[in-house]
């Protein structure tokens, strides 16, 4: 009897190993690609290998490893002034959101925002700074864009003129639907472009056409405080108080005082809905200014209580010891499985080869944030694919004693079998996708990679050992004997 396979199944699991071996090759590829050593540390900026036709996070093909692994930082960070008609417990979970869209949209892998007590939150980053790590999430990112009134006492601040006090016009951030950051239309230097809603449109075209109103007469020729509308992050009326204490050109600690981004003349009234800011940017501070802006303002001021370098838990060489004995581990599992199943056992074991292959592979495209409970959930998945294998085996065993010839015995296994297989897979998964929505952390990455792990065995079990065992044993000859099938007749 010859087995019957599915072309369609063995196009997709050709298709499947295919994309295994470049992605988990693809480190290798690159290297030699871009005539880099094929082993050991490279510089930073040549790494991690990036492909730019590739569709899946930016082009990026690593392992994401995860604060244990890698190190990091963790911060306490302390919501302070919190505006009237809010609760504390309100403005946390504004705060929550604002910082997961931040580091979400800068790229930062699995972050760990999670609110403490009424009025605090905790940030743990896996390979970021905690000066980074302030910078991006300690500001309140308000826009305010200003007027300037005649005050005798106001002195010369960085781009404002003596004489002259920033005025609040009402525009700012909430009228902000959209930020992004580019090279000028001279293609010399970064800003970044707002773009309002219908009111902030209206308003800031009201604006520069009061502005120019107020100062008539050619742009090249006149310059004069009022025809200047300048874009302040994150003002406080204690700032237009006290404005000639203020050092506007630097960036200045967290609640401690605004930062003038830009006051530009307004040569005409500005009528489309858009604005740029402009500045001495760079292509990292104009990206994270629009990030900032289009995560949204956060609701308070942040404090920093604590802010800490997180080195790795497990040093290279513990990371080492940790690979070699998965590797010890699963060549003994090989060695059982061939030593009791015989032939079967050990293209159980090329499945299994396949199996890890496609999990690496869709850790690396997901992206998936590995860490030591992520490392636990795939050893764990792994030993679900091989107990899958066992209970097919077993029921080929069965078979065969019964009396069907191979080919129906392997049928009969595979169909028999797979109620258990799907029942006990199931029941996992279930406990995967509660464990992945109501935890954060750790647990959330080991029941990621179990779920993703369980999934991929599933099409390990059933599809790739169904096939293989049946592409050699349609071979017909001494691969059907029954001792190398593992199996003595009436036993």
């Amino acid at each position: 009897m010859q087995l019957v396979l599915s072309w369609p199944v063995r196009v997709l699991l050709i298709a499947l190993v295919i994309f295994s071996l470049f992605v988990d090759s693809a480190g290798y590829v690159y290297r030699a690609a871009n005539h880099l050593p094929l082993t050991g540390t490279v510089d930073s900026s040549q790494m991690p290998p990036n492909f730019s036709w590739w569709p899946f996070n930016s082009g990026n093909i690593y392992i994401h490893q995860g604060l244990d692994l890698q190190g990091g930082s963790h911060l306490e960070l302390q919501l302070t002034d919190i505006p009237s008609g809010r609760t504390k417990g309100e403005v946390q979970a504004i705060a929550v959101s604002v910082f997961q869209k931040r580091l979400n949209s800068l790229g930062v892998n699995e972050p760990l925002v999670q609110p403490e007590g009424t009025d605090r939150v905790v940030v743990e980053l896996a390979g970021v700074t905690s000066a980074r790590a302030v910078e991006v999430i300690g500001k309140t990112a308000h826009l305010d864009f200003v007027t300037w009134a005649k005050d005798s006492k106001a002195t010369a601040v960085g781009q404002a003129q003596a004489g002259y006090k920033p005025q609040l016009t009402g525009l700012g951030s909430d009228q902000v639907s959209g930020a992004t950051s580019g090279l000028d239309q001279n293609g010399l230097q970064y800003q970044v472009n707002l773009s309002f809603n219908s009111d902030g449109s209206s308003q800031f075209s009201k604006l520069t056409t009061d502005a120019v109103n107020t100062c008539p007469g050619d742009a090249a020729t006149t310059d004069c405080a009022t025809r200047h509308i300048a874009i302040f992050e994150d003002l406080t009326k204690d700032d237009i108080a006290n404005w000639a204490a203020v050092e506007s050109t630097v960036a200045l600690p967290i609640a401690q005082g605004g930062k003038l981004l830009t006051n530009p003349q307004i040569i005409q009234p500005i009528a489309g809905g858009t604005a740029a800011i402009t500045g001495n940017f760079t292509q990292a501070t104009a990206n994270d200014l629009a990030v900032e802006i289009n995560s949204g303002a956060l609701p308070a001021n942040v404090k920093v209580l604590s802010s800490t370098d997180v080195g790795a838990s497990l040093g290279a060489d513990s990371v080492k010891r940790s690979i070699a004995a998965g590797l010890v581990g699963l060549l003994i599992v090989v060695i059982f499985m061939i030593s009791y199943y015989r032939l079967p056992g050990f293209l159980a074991s090329v499945a299994l080869l396949v199996y890890g292959g496609i999990v690496l592979a869709l850790f690396k495209t997901v992206p998936v944030t590995m860490t030591l409970a992520g490392l636990a959930g795939f050893i764990l998945s792994v030993g679900m694919a091989v107990d899958a294998n066992v209970l097919i085996f077993e029921r080929f065993k069965e078979e065969m004693r019964a009396g069907r010839t191979v080919g129906a015995a392997v049928d009969a296994a595979v169909r028999r079998a797979w109620p258990a297989i799907r029942d006990s897979n199931t029941s996992t998964l279930i406990t995967c996708v509660v464990l992945a929505f109501a935890s954060t952390g750790s647990v959330k990455g080991f029941a990621i990679t179990l779920g993703i792990g369980v999934v991929v065995s599933l099409v390990s079990s059933i599809i790739v050992t169904h096939n293989l065992l049946a592409i050699v044993l349609n071979q017909g000859g001494g691969f059907r004997n029954a001792r190398l099938l593992g199996v003595q007749r009436g036993a």
